[in-house]
């Protein structure tokens, strides 16, 4: 049996290496400037500050991401429920087909913010080309295979009443694919050199250019014809050709006025895509253990498919501020060791936990309060309400984690570590999300209740592992002498 003196010892050993580093560590030089609030001592302000700045456009413009789905699917619900079905599921299907390449252009914001840090910003438009070079040919290759989507409908069994407007929808908002795919270079590579309100006002436009133009193609207004599930395609293709074109506006005249980059583009391509593709596999395999997992909810029951539905709605309201942390900490993360500061990296990671954890623990703790009032807001079907609490009760225990895990795959993006970041994410997201569905929400009767204990494994799993790599991970020598004399590496102890 283990004496209190050992185990005291023990807790010290795990405890003190934390505290450390979210006092600043004790062993830091005086001058490493790693101040989470003011100024640092070169002028510049604190991780804290830096991380609020990039943070907040990149909150908005993700909700402006998803608002482009919510008006399409509001605006094509007065056309009947067969026609809103047909859109939620082109919009699925298209999420899929755009996530390897938004995965990759997370490649493009990293070698933009490194290069920036290294003092040669000029050679970040070189990354942004790259991108653009890459999303266009991506765009071109998405618009071809989507012209008629209805062989692969009919494979995955979709309902036959719902594949004529999936089709029209997805054949029609493809025509956007090259804007979409270039504009996420371009979006990317803005937030990398720290410009996150450019693309924020951008998609804030798309929008209403959106809803405006979808409105009149939809239903016939303002002289329009009238198509339809087609005319919400063709308005956020439109609109997404037009954000591309406004993005270059911003970003060309930039790059004319700067020095001329001594990046060859050959090798531009090569380090975006070295770095992009696991990111963009990543994106895929995770996206396809979601929706093996949504699948699985989807033969427990309508009560219980709703309250997922409800449930998942509900906690994207932290999620989606959690995953704009932590793409701020990947540019400011990347930024800091392109100077070779790994002092500075670890001040923002600190930040950047600090920020988030707080704010996801605060949402956590009104989803576990306020979980049913929450869900009667969409339904007073008691069944579903109920589920719906209890779903809200597990997303309270792991959002504190989920905020961990995502800024910290967000960090270590910034570190260019991201084979680590996708192996564990995906391992762990196929393993514990799709298996706890099936075990404990089928086998074992739990319903979406135990489909949703997966997210707790996941969670708890992948931020251990995370943190670890973080700490101790061999990215940290290859920074040089420089970073690792004015901040001595966090570690994380083992037992015994």
């Amino acid at each position: 049996m283990m004496r209190a003196a050992d185990l005291r010892r023990r807790l010290k050993r795990w405890v003190a290496p934390g505290l450390r580093f979210f006092t600043g560590g004790r062993r830091l030089r005086p001058d490493a400037g790693l101040r989470l609030h003011g100024q640092r001592n070169d002028g510049r302000p604190g991780a804290m500050a830096e991380l609020y700045a990039l943070a907040w456009p990149i909150t908005a413009g993700m909700l402006g991401e998803t608002a482009l789905g919510l008006v399409d699917t509001k605006l094509v619900g007065g056309l009947g429920p067969a026609a809103l079905a047909g859109v939620g599921i082109a919009t699925m299907l298209l999420f899929v087909g755009y996530a390897m390449i938004f995965g990759l252009m997370r490649a493009v914001k990293v070698r933009a913010a490194h290069a920036v840090g290294q003092g040669r910003p000029e050679d970040a438009v070189r990354y942004a080309e790259a991108g653009v070079v890459i999303g266009a040919a991506a765009g071109v290759v998405l618009f071809v295979v989507s012209r008629d989507v209805s062989p692969m409908l009919s494979f995955l069994r979709i309902d036959p009443t719902m594949i004529p407007a999936a089709r029209d929808f997805v054949a029609a908002r493809t025509w956007g694919a090259i804007g979409t795919c270039a504009g996420a270079a371009l979006i990317q590579y803005l937030q990398g050199v720290g410009d996150a309100r450019a693309p924020m006002v951008v998609g804030i436009l798309g929008n209403v250019i959106n809803a405006g133009l979808g409105y009149a193609l939809i239903y016939g207004r303002l002289g329009l014809p009238a198509l339809g599930v087609r005319g919400a395609g063709y308005a956020t293709a439109v609109s997404e050709m037009l954000e591309l074109g406004v993005l270059l506006a911003v970003v060309v005249p930039r790059a004319r006025r700067g020095p001329r980059p001594a990046l060859a583009r050959r090798a531009a391509l090569r380090e975006v895509a070295a770095l992009g593709v696991p990111t963009g596999l990543h994106f895929v395999l995770e996206g396809a253990a979601f929706t093996t997992f949504t699948t699985i909810l989807g033969a427990m029951g309508a009560e219980q498919m709703a309250a997922h539905q409800i449930a998942l709605n509900t906690i994207r309201a932290s999620f989606l501020p959690g995953v704009a942390i932590s793409e701020a900490a990947s540019v400011l993360v990347a930024r800091a060791l392109g100077r070779r500061r790994l002092d500075e990296a670890d001040g923002v990671a600190r930040a950047a936990l600090l920020l988030g954890v707080g704010f996801m623990t605060a949402c956590g703790i009104g989803f576990a309060l306020f979980g049913a009032s929450i869900a009667r807001v969409f339904t007073e079907e008691p069944e579903v309400v109920a589920v719906t609490r209890r779903l809200l009760l597990v997303a309270a225990v792991f959002q504190t984690l989920d905020a961990v895990n995502m800024i910290l795959r967000g960090a270590l993006r910034g570190a260019r570590d991201v084979r680590w970041v996708a192996l564990v994410g995906t391992t762990v997201a196929w393993i514990s999300i799709p298996g706890a569905a099936f075990l404990l929400g089928r086998l074992l009767g739990w319903g979406a209740f135990g489909g949703w204990i997966g997210f707790v494994f996941e969670t708890t799993i992948a931020s251990a592992l995370l943190w670890w790599r973080w700490s101790r991970g061999p990215w940290r020598d290859a920074h040089g002498a420089r970073a690792t004399e004015e901040a001595a590496p966090l570690s994380v102890p083992t037992m015994g």
